[in-house]
């Protein structure tokens, strides 16, 4: 209703006032909350028809020799997507300068390097190298003079040959360091992971979108290195090819230092094998598949301390079978080659079941080397990345699968 206006004064105007049906008003809200409700519930085409063309994750379901068995382990309640950079550990506020920051992730490049802790002491340091510490007689043959490079070929065991009776054997020196290269080797490594994965050293990222699995610690520590188709199995081997002479004449001598190109030749012989070892294992025979590669692929979100978790057959196919190859191909590596090669394998196979990323890897995967999300993909889909520390095998067979594929999937974005 209008009222006529008083005066000139435009403010003085009075408004308009529209009366509108209440009924009028009820249905309208009701037609729109309605549609809203449909459009919800409407499901995206798109995305829905993505899923389905992706493999089945169930543990084990898309592998021809499966069932549908977990451990107790992956049926452990998972962290929530929204926890996933928490990876359940406490948030560390830090004052430090954005400089300090952006660096401080990047301190684990030192874990490769402390890798090769060992054979660099005892080859480049006066105080510690290894003529200094042990008598001659346990890296020489007749333990003349250690410069001599012709006679430095690895002493010869008295004490077992004598037990033995038999065939000279190999003086363990050689042996005890390589086992205690890469122990130490993996002690770096497992105090560098500790600090990342509490968050010390950053924000961490697990590579799954489920989350990172819940365990104690210790506990999984323990069984990681007790475990008889992980380090008992790989001692063994290594104690019974160099004691009885096993391998190539070179692997005995003490002469020079790290041959940096052949433990690149080793790693890169070695994931050959294994790659061709690991595809055998999952498609000769279901039969072979349940008794050696299996037991690993209980872990569809594994973890570090995953890594040898297996069984005994899978470790003697899949690593022992290559290691004795890869020696017997690349033969002209020293004792300190073989230590190096040693630890890195061991280490970087550790390291690729990890449960979080590292800062490294986006840098590694433009290389084409292995990294923990990589390897995720293997342990999820199990059809993909057979290789462990180089994708490029599973590049020229086709069997590469980038973890890109299924960020904001099965995996979280970034990793």
């Amino acid at each position: 209703k209008s009222q006529k206006p008083s005066g000139g004064n435009p403010a003085s105007l009075p408004r308009k006032t529209y009366l509108v049906p209440i009924s009028t008003t009820i249905t309208a809200v009701t037609r729109m909350s309605s549609r809203t409700e449909t459009l919800r519930r409407r499901p995206n085409n798109g995305l829905h028809q993505e899923l389905k063309k992706m493999p089945s994750t169930d543990d084990e379901s898309s592998s021809s020799c499966s069932d549908s068995t977990m451990s107790n382990e992956e049926q452990t309640k998972p962290l929530t997507p929204s926890a996933n950079n928490a990876a359940r550990t406490p948030q560390h506020h830090s004052s430090s300068s954005p400089m300090t920051q952006l660096l401080l992730p990047w301190l684990g490049l030192a874990i490769w390097p402390l890798m090769l802790f060992l054979p660099l002491l005892l080859n480049h340091t006066s105080q510690y190298h290894y003529s200094t510490l042990f008598p001659r007689t346990w890296y020489t043959i007749h333990g003349q003079n250690w410069l001599n490079k012709s006679i430095e070929e690895g002493g010869i065991w008295e004490w077992g040959t004598n037990m033995y009776g038999g065939k000279p054997l190999r003086h363990p020196l050689g042996l005890s360091l390589g086992i205690s290269a890469v122990a130490i080797g993996h002690l770096f490594l497992l105090i560098y992971f500790r600090l990342h994965q509490q968050q010390l050293l950053g924000k961490t990222t697990s590579i799954q979108r489920r989350g990172a699995v819940t365990y104690d610690y210790s506990a999984a520590l323990k069984n990681h290195l007790s475990q008889p188709g992980g380090f008992v199995s790989l001692g063994l081997y290594l104690a019974i090819t160099w004691v009885f002479d096993l391998l190539p004449p070179s692997y005995y001598s003490f002469s020079g230092g790290i041959q940096y190109t052949h433990v690149i030749l080793c790693l890169i012989c070695q994931d050959f094998v294994q790659f061709v070892m690991h595809r055998v294992e999952h498609v000769a025979h279901p039969k072979l598949y349940r008794i050696s590669h299996k037991p690993h692929h209980k872990f569809t979100n594994p973890k570090l301390f995953d890594a040898f978790d297996g069984s005994v057959p899978d470790t003697t196919i899949m690593i022992l079978t290559p290691l004795f190859v890869t020696a017997h191909v690349v033969r002209t590596c020293n004792v300190w080659t073989y230590m190096a090669f040693g630890s890195s394998y061991a280490n970087w196979l550790t390291l690729i079941h990890s449960e979080v990323a590292f800062p490294w890897e986006p840098i590694f995967r433009r290389l084409g080397l292995g990294t923990a999300a990589d390897h995720h993909v293997h342990h999820k889909f199990f059809k993909y990345n057979f290789g462990h520390l180089f994708m490029w095998f599973d590049w020229l067979a086709g069997t590469y699968r980038s973890p890109k594929e299924v960020w904001g999937k099965e995996f979280n974005e970034g990793v």
